[in-house]
């Protein structure tokens, strides 16, 4: 990621700081970053092994035809490598539900996990934030604190009644807010365990109060984060 000229002066004269690091956007590119994880998952197989069955179109639109042929039990999500807050996303399990621009722009297939931790009878995602201090020589730090973001609709497995209820498979914010479900956070929100965002410190309690291994769950995303 390249420097404005304004940005690289300022910093120059030690007036700022920049919270940005050179290529740093190829991670929020989701065809790149695939790429990325994808490499590293054939040099360590054990430590990459959350990483799904994954295909960047156009380029392996023909190799995803003939997995979904293979396998058509299974669901697959589509997702625009530059989108965002859920636009473009669709769910599919058929190899000509593809939307058009699959075929046109990058995109991103992969697998669907069809069995997802659900809390509430709700499917969610867990939002953690890590700082890194430097690329020579790296430092990290996991921060102590994050978001849960819940879908607005009971979860069920993905069948063609369901397969286009985003706000029943998709967790992002910006989707499901719109939802006439949407539980916005109340004054309590750390306390709180009913609203569509919660945090990530409550989510850990009621887990543990389920019987989960909490601490050998905390491992795991320092291990990741590492």
């Amino acid at each position: 990621m390249a420097l404005r000229d304004h940005d690289l002066d300022m910093i120059k004269m030690s007036k700022c700081l920049f919270n940005r690091y050179p290529l740093m956007d190829h991670f929020a590119k989701k065809n790149i970053f695939c790429v990325i994880v994808s490499r590293l998952q054939r040099f360590f197989p054990e430590d990459y092994r959350f990483m799904p069955d994954s295909f960047l179109l156009p380029d392996e639109a023909r190799d995803l035809e003939i997995h979904m042929r293979q396998f058509p039990a299974q669901t697959f999500i589509a997702k625009p490598s530059r989108g965002r807050g859920g636009d473009g996303i669709i769910l599919l399990k058929r190899f000509t539900d593809l939307p058009k621009a699959a075929f046109h722009h990058e995109f991103l297939v992969q697998r669907y996990l069809e069995s997802p931790l659900i809390l509430a009878k709700k499917k969610f995602d867990c939002r953690l934030y890590v700082m890194i201090t430097g690329v020579d020589q790296v430092e990290a730090f996991l921060c102590d604190e994050g978001l849960a973001r819940f879908c607005t609709t009971n979860y069920r497995r993905p069948d063609q009644n369901n397969i286009k209820n985003l706000y029943m498979h998709l967790t992002n914010f910006s989707l499901n807010k719109n939802s006439t479900r949407f539980q916005a956070p109340g004054e309590k929100f750390k306390e709180d365990r009913k609203s569509s965002k919660q945090l990530f410190s409550t989510i850990l309690k009621t887990l543990k109060k389920a019987g989960r291994d909490t601490e050998g769950l905390l491992a795991q995303v320092r291990s990741i984060a590492q």
